[in-house]
């Protein structure tokens, strides 16, 4: 499905999958949070990369893809996104989405 933030066709995650990614991200940011303080340390000191890790791996698990951004990954669901537009076929952009963003014509 097109992700208007990637800007190309990615695999999005349904309801169930989408939970469990979401799981692991809010560990990983509790985790974080914690060595943080434990360690005195600021967010430039650590590796965001290395703590979502979990979060890039259960996606990749999932779709079979990798090379995904952890905040990225956290907009691959598609419960986020409109109908198909009926000109252009790209998801709207919300479920409110009174226009496609990808070729302008009403919904």
């Amino acid at each position: 499905m097109w992700c208007w933030r990637c800007k190309s066709e990615v695999p999005m995650l349904n309801e169930e999958e989408y939970a469990r990614i979401q799981t692991l991200y809010g560990d990983s940011m509790k985790a974080t949070k914690e060595f943080r303080q434990e360690h005195g340390l600021t967010l430039e000191q650590i590796s965001m990369d290395e703590r979502f890790k979990p979060v890039v791996n259960e996606y990749e698990k999932i779709t079979g893809v990798s090379g995904f951004h952890h905040n990225a990954i956290m907009h691959h669901r598609i419960a986020l996104f409109g109908d198909p537009c009926q000109y252009c076929g790209k998801p709207l952009r919300t479920l409110n989405a009174k226009l496609c963003a990808g070729c302008g014509k009403p919904k």
